[in-house]
């Protein structure tokens, strides 16, 4: 259910994107396992800013290749079908809310090297763990942030007054609640809900901060939150550095593991062993 607050704020934006058409051409292809390499690489170069996005991510020290790669096919080659499909759409989705004119609370840029870092490291757990989600929980990741993405676009203003709090005090949700009254989890879960994105991806969205809250997709969550909690404390963090983001303990049960394995992982990610 949408707070007050909430819905103050959203009846204020006055032209809301609609889901791009890019969007929904590889969202069909989600589901479509006879798609060809040839009809995703032809949906990614007829958009140019997204093979440049495509190639720029295959191309980054994350996957630890000494040579860059120029084209879209090589990209998919290099990193996969499915990440590539993954990443299209998470940049089609999130290029909507780029203002290059008027700078926002965030740098874009660093939003979406969160987010692509985030689905590599959410995918690098479920692959550890053996989940049945692997293929999708690495779009789950990317797009964990959407509601950074409406703030920044159309709250500027106000989210850098949330940004001082946090310089002063180190909390950013805190934050977001004492100038909001919501969090960037709630305004992504209710774009989720107006572009009718899977119920499973809008679970993430709303509950990536605090898993144990969710009713269900609970390991899905998990995974994601254990990501974000991992790649917020690092260079890859929206905002610089969040070194008290704070883990939801409960993820280490859905999951079946124990507390050592953040550090485990942290240094498969640091050897670059992620795809």
């Amino acid at each position: 259910i949408m707070s007050d607050s909430l819905k103050q704020y959203v009846q204020q934006i006055s032209s809301l994107p609609t889901i791009p058409v890019v969007a929904q051409e590889i969202l069909k292809l989600v589901h479509d396992d006879l798609i060809s390499v040839d009809k995703l690489e032809n949906i990614i170069r007829n958009d140019p800013p997204i093979a440049a996005k495509i190639i720029g991510a295959a191309n980054s020290a994350f996957f630890g290749y000494k040579t860059p790669t120029q084209t879209v096919n090589n990209a998919i080659m290099r990193i996969g079908f499915n990440n590539v499909r993954d990443i299209a759409l998470g940049v089609s989705i999130m290029t909507v809310f780029e203002n290059k004119e008027v700078p926002g609370a965030f740098d874009y840029q660093r939003i979406f090297n969160h987010s692509v870092t985030v689905g590599l490291v959410a995918q690098l757990i479920s692959r550890d763990l053996k989940m049945k989600f692997t293929e999708e929980i690495f779009l789950n990741g990317i797009l964990h942030d959407l509601g950074y993405l409406v703030l920044n676009k159309y709250f500027s203003d106000t989210y850098r007054n949330v940004l001082d709090i946090f310089e002063k005090e180190g909390f950013l949700i805190e934050a977001e609640k004492e100038v909001f009254n919501f969090t960037h989890a709630d305004v992504g879960a209710w774009l989720a809900e107006k572009w009718n994105l899977p119920e499973g991806l809008l679970e993430t969205v709303l509950y990536h901060h605090n898993p144990s809250q969710a009713k269900k997709n609970l390991k899905r969550i998990a995974v994601v939150h254990i990501a974000d909690y991992i790649v917020s404390r690092s260079v890859f963090s929206v905002t610089k550095n969040n070194p008290n983001y704070t883990l939801d303990l409960s993820s280490f049960d859905a999951l079946g593991i124990q507390e050592d394995y953040l550090g485990k992982l942290e240094e498969k990610i640091q050897s670059g062993d992620v795809v």
